[in-house]
């Protein structure tokens, strides 16, 4: 499941993923959350809490979030990474270095703080 957190004020956003995500996360909820976002903001700073829950993605959630990351690979000044295991940072900072214009951090889930200072710096 992907939620939009309180904390999101202006361009900075954030979102949590929880359980298994589907593609239906990403049509439904996320997509259409950034791309309204995107019709007043140039750009984004986002911060993704991988809640302890999180078990991964659906096949076509994972092509999704491909699809997705290509499409706003220039609309992301900044991407706070919080709480993921370290193989999923590894899984996501490979491609990202290649696929996005922003800056990619990653911060352990006690650094949350820390991680939206980040963003609003």
């Amino acid at each position: 499941m992907i939620e939009f957190l309180p904390d999101t004020t202006g361009n900075v956003v954030g979102i949590s993923f929880r359980g298994k995500l589907y593609r239906g996360s990403y049509r439904d909820v996320l997509a259409p959350r950034i791309e309204s976002l995107l019709e007043r903001f140039a750009s984004l700073r986002v911060l993704i809490l991988i809640d302890e829950s999180f078990r991964g993605w659906s096949v076509p959630a994972a092509w999704a979030n491909t699809v997705f990351d290509v499409k706003h690979r220039r609309d992301f000044d900044k991407i706070a990474m919080v709480g993921a295991p370290t193989w999923e940072e590894w899984c996501v900072k490979a491609p990202a270095t290649l696929l996005l214009r922003g800056e990619l951090r990653t911060f352990p889930r006690s650094q949350l703080n820390q991680a939206w200072e980040w963003l609003h710096s």
